[in-house]
């Protein structure tokens, strides 16, 4: 567990003089983060960190989460599906679900006397219907809304007007029918966790050797969730192109969250695809984050072919680590990628594998995009940007 202090080798005094001048005004209050899970996904990595600093500056931050059934997380997948497009079928059972979980929830929490409740992503959207609001509640949400169902965002912008603040990754997301004010806040990664800290090439070596990879060719990898919006599936097609004239091995790594029940149907769908491939290898639930730091260190591309993306943190630790990316250019993936500084941006399987192709064949570009995009997080990214901005936020209200 690292202090503020921790972070000024990375970031220097000036930064960290500031946020501790910033946030002095709420040394005290009482502030609670609500999401649907405590692990897998960007989501609880980011407000585990948020949570640990804030408490450090004095500022008296906790964490809860959503109690919810197999069902329940069922119903909040759909939602989510829909949120980012999909067409779903909503009906009164799937509401009524979707709400008694949240009014269940609301018995047990005991949030009332915070100074200010962030709620974070559809899922724990409704606890604000269950409680007198005495304070300002703020939502937060991840995903990628630039075209939600209709139907879908017409039920859930009924709680979310409720809100006193919408805080979004990228301006694309702003809700013309949202009454209340929206602002962006940008996702970051901790450089000092186990995922993203310095780790030497022969430590990685040593660590991927546990999980049997090995640096005899170059690695391209994807680390996601196996999620349809990641397109692993599509990750191998491309793959499979880029073989016909390098060769190279893929590893596709990933963990399963307790609030996405479709993570092991898709996991099974890309065993299928991918059997009989020796320069395949599949990684999940490892659990493990310095196989992940590791795995982006030593590749010699990350993959990031998202179909939908709120953000995608995965894109920035991969640039931390001096590994050019290769992504979909959706969601708040171009925020993270200058195309053609520190990645590429790609709209199908061929441009992907075209671009993959091109980095493997120049190493000394894909060195020059690396050190652009470790800079590139450095001045955008970090827990430490992260936070100030939170306190900023939170100093409006309070």
């Amino acid at each position: 567990m690292f202090s503020l202090d921790d972070h000024r080798r990375i970031v220097g005094d000036e930064k960290i003089n500031e946020i501790i001048k910033e946030a002095k005004p709420l040394k005290g209050k009482y502030i609670v983060h609500i999401n649907s899970t405590f692990y897998g996904g960007g989501v609880a990595e980011i407000i585990e960190s948020l949570v640990i600093l804030m408490n450090d500056l004095g500022i008296k931050a906790g964490w809860r989460h959503l109690k919810g059934s197999e069902s329940f997380f069922e119903i909040t997948k759909l939602f989510h599906n829909g949120a980012q497009g999909e067409n779903i079928k909503l009906n009164s059972r799937l509401k009524k679900i979707y709400e008694e979980i949240n009014k269940r929830n609301s018995i047990f929490m005991h949030i009332e006397k915070n100074d200010a409740i962030i709620i974070h992503d559809p899922q724990v959207l409704p606890l604000i219907k269950f409680y007198p609001k005495k304070q300002p509640w703020i939502w937060r949400c991840h995903i990628d809304i630039t075209k939600p169902n209709k139907k879908l965002w017409n039920y859930l912008k009924e709680f979310i007007n409720l809100y006193d603040e919408m805080i979004v990754s990228d301006k694309k997301y702003f809700k013309k029918d949202i009454k209340i004010p929206q602002r962006v806040i940008m996702p970051s990664i901790n450089p000092l966790i186990d995922k993203n800290k310095n780790i030497s090439h022969q430590k990685a070596v040593q660590i991927l050797g546990k999980v049997g990879i090995k640096l005899n060719k170059p690695i391209i990898s994807q680390i996601s969730r196996f999620d349809y919006w990641k397109d692993p599936l599509g990750v191998i097609d491309a793959f499979y192109l880029i073989r016909k004239q390098i060769d190279c091995q893929l590893v596709l790594m990933g963990n399963a969250a307790t609030d996405d029940p479709e993570c092991l149907k898709v996991y099974k769908m890309v065993l299928e695809k991918a059997k009989n491939n020796k320069d395949i290898k599949i990684l999940f639930n490892i659990g493990d984050n310095l196989t992940v730091n590791a795995l982006q260190r030593e590749s010699a591309v990350v993959l990031q072919k998202s179909l939908k993306e709120g953000f995608a943190l995965t894109v920035s630790e991969a640039l931390w680590k001096r590994t050019p990316v290769v992504a979909g250019n959706v969601g708040g993936i171009p925020n993270q990628i200058i195309d053609g500084k520190n990645g590429f941006l790609i709209n199908n399987i061929k441009e992907c594998a075209d671009r993959v192709i091109y980095l493997l064949k120049n190493e000394n570009k894909r060195k020059e995009m690396g050190n652009f995009g470790h800079k590139y997080v450095k001045d955008n990214f970090l827990i430490t940007r992260h936070l100030l901005d939170y306190i900023k936020l939170l100093k409006r209200f309070l």
